[in-house]
């Protein structure tokens, strides 16, 4: 697996958790994959876009983890339909502006020579990465995400609450058509006591 370092919050950022902390809106809008190569003397907080970005990467959950001031944004990354590998080098997640409506990039992560490779798309089934990403948030009061609304992004936590809701409408068809199966035996049975009364007299 990568190895990424932390993530860093640029510094438009911050301004974005600034905001936040007021009151406004903190929404995280999208996830990018990118190749680069982080030149040595680059001052990730000044970073706008990531060195070489090559994929974006759909949100498919957002949680606080219950540690003061961080949040985990999921993002799942697919290789359909893509015609060239890449290594995994540098993660970027973006988010919005409240009061300008515009995209900056939030924070950053980077891996180097310790990346994954996602390999070009070769068939049908397409491969997928889910990166869950650490990310501080502050004392923000109002967290949120542009969460993809594609069936096949469903998260472990979604998929066993659909299991769950599942088993729970088998279980209540089964006691009904228990219960008629019940209803019925126990007609029967007393139609058979009528009938032998009915004989003996």
């Amino acid at each position: 697996m990568a190895q990424f370092n932390g993530m860093t919050i640029t510094n438009a950022g911050r301004d974005l958790i600034a905001k936040a902390i007021t009151g406004k809106i903190l929404k995280f809008t999208r996830g990018v994959a990118g190749s680069g190569f982080l030149p040595e003397e680059t001052d990730i907080n000044t970073l706008e876009n990531l060195i070489a970005p090559v994929r974006e990467m759909e949100i498919v959950e957002i949680e606080m983890t219950g540690h003061t001031g961080t949040a985990k944004v999921a993002v799942r990354l697919s290789n359909k339909e893509m015609q060239t590998g890449f290594f995994i080098r540098e993660v970027g997640l973006f988010a919005e502006d409240p009061d300008t409506g515009q995209e900056i990039l939030y924070g950053y992560c980077y891996s180097g020579n310790l990346a994954d490779f996602m390999p070009a798309s070769d068939g049908p089934d397409p491969m997928y990465y889910r990166l869950n990403l650490a990310v501080i948030v502050d004392q923000a009061k109002n967290v949120t995400a542009i969460i993809s609304d594609n069936p096949l992004a469903v998260t472990h936590n979604q998929m066993e609450a659909r299991f769950d809701a599942v088993i729970k409408a088998i279980n209540a068809k089964n006691e009904f058509l228990q219960y008629q199966i019940d209803q019925l035996a126990q007609a029967s049975i007393m139609n058979s006591l009528e009938h032998i009364e009915y004989q003996e007299t």
